[in-house]
């Protein structure tokens, strides 16, 4: 189903983003979409139930699919993400869910997703994740992602070498911002501590995991450290809060 593009569209700006929504009620997926259109300037948007996802989205060809994740049938949102890296490969995909865990982050991303988000986030902050992965970037929650991450190093004293050799790609002052947002600290944290300001400390952590995912050794890393759930996962996905790592 699609949003009237001359209602919701705003005519001042020349069209940017293609969105398209996804969820299992098709009013509550035409709801978002238009929300997000009005709020994200250039943006225009379809909508479409779960089992329309995939057929929509190669149609559509869109720049970023929001793409609601359920307990009842996460089968739906796995088969997706599946099909997209083949129908519609330029698309970003955004899952919306009601909970999430650090184990389920990490699954999301083994299996191509570009973010998560609470299906409670507020408009503002759902409309900042469609601009930042449209972007090419990603919206994970930071402290949840390293959680997940930390859990395995322990676990696998091999991670912890293979981390070493992919922080050698990395100049020193990029090495000494990820030891502090291993240590959870926030943008502003580091920017006070390092005497730089927090959009410097955005463009250095933008180049790192540029960086890491660029060598190939990130996605390795994941895809060692957290094996894939057995088909159809079980899990919950999470929504994690808001303003993820590329935020």
């Amino acid at each position: 189903m699609s949003v009237d593009a001359r209602s919701l569209r705003k005519t001042d700006v020349a069209m940017s983003i293609k969105l398209l929504v996804a969820r299992n009620d098709e009013h509550q997926a035409l709801a978002l979409c238009a929300q997000l259109v009005a709020a994200v300037d250039g943006c225009i948007g379809d909508a479409t139930n779960l089992a329309g996802a995939v057929q929509q989205a190669a149609a559509g060809q869109p720049d970023v699919l929001i793409l609601e994740y359920t307990d009842a049938a996460p089968e739906f949102a796995w088969h997706v993400l599946a099909q997209l890296a083949h129908l519609s490969a330029t698309t970003r995909s955004l899952l919306l869910c009601d909970t999430y865990t650090p184990r389920s982050i990490v699954g999301f991303i083994q299996r191509g997703a570009s973010g998560c988000m609470l299906a409670t986030t507020e408009l503002s902050l759902c409309a900042k994740a469609v601009r930042v992965v449209q972007r090419g970037e990603s919206w994970f929650g930071r402290r949840e992602l390293l959680e997940a991450l930390r859990s395995q190093l322990d676990a696998d004293p091999l991670v912890s070498s293979n981390v070493l050799e992919e922080q050698q790609l990395l100049t020193e002052r990029e090495r000494e911002i990820l030891r502090l947002v291993g240590g959870a600290m926030s943008n502003r944290e580091i920017a006070r501590q390092l005497n730089i300001s927090d959009q410097t400390v955005k463009t250095h952590l933008h180049h790192i995991y540029v960086k890491l995912e660029k060598s190939g050794r990130y996605k390795a890393f994941l895809s060692k450290t957290v094996a894939a759930p057995a088909a159809p996962p079980p899990a919950a996905m999470g929504g994690y809060r808001p303003g993820g790592i590329a935020a």
